[in-house]
């Protein structure tokens, strides 16, 4: 179950963070920044930085790349994925709702022409546990407003799409 009942002050820390969001009262809290740094290792090998966390950029070598960490679009499509997915297991601890597992298969459709962009994002996302369909339905509505990401994406135009599974049944 996603539960962090083990330790109740990160459980708590959740919890406040969720109110803060909801009540939108805390104008200093609500505005939010992030920095990644990244710099070219070799070819079109790059290395991030996100505080002592390190991860590899790179491209396949049919786009001429040595294929030595995922591409770009592979770490857009996988921040946003988890930036939601995140929403959901946030939600499901502050709520006490019971989700055993949650899993996510994200893809990204996009125009490869000059000045193209993401047209479409579907998320696969898989919830198995004892939560009534109605809880994860709006466990999802909620996740969805709650996630940078997704609303940054559908702002721009890009269509949306969550096909929600509970105990792989197809629920949205």
């Amino acid at each position: 179950m996603i539960s962090l009942k083990q330790d109740e002050q990160l459980v708590d820390n959740i919890r406040e963070h969720v109110k803060k969001r909801f009540e939108a009262s805390d104008k200093e809290f609500l505005f939010g920044a992030d920095r990644v740094d990244i710099r070219r290792v070799k070819h079109l090998k790059f290395e991030a930085r996100k505080r002592h966390f390190r991860f590899t950029i790179d491209e396949p070598p049919e786009r001429g790349g040595t294929d030595e960490g995922p591409n770009p679009l592979a770490y857009f499509i996988a921040g946003a994925a988890s930036c939601l997915m995140n929403q959901y297991a946030v939600l499901a601890i502050a709520r006490d709702v019971p989700i055993d597992d949650l899993t996510i298969t994200a893809r990204g459709h996009f125009d490869r022409v000059l000045g193209g962009s993401f047209k479409e994002m579907i998320y696969d996302l898989r919830i198995s546990g004892d939560a009534p369909r109605e809880t994860i339905l709006n466990l999802s509505r909620e996740a969805e407003r709650m996630c940078y990401a997704h609303n940054t994406l559908r702002k721009a135009g890009v269509r949306m799409v969550t096909n929600l599974f509970l105990n792989e049944k197809q629920i949205s």
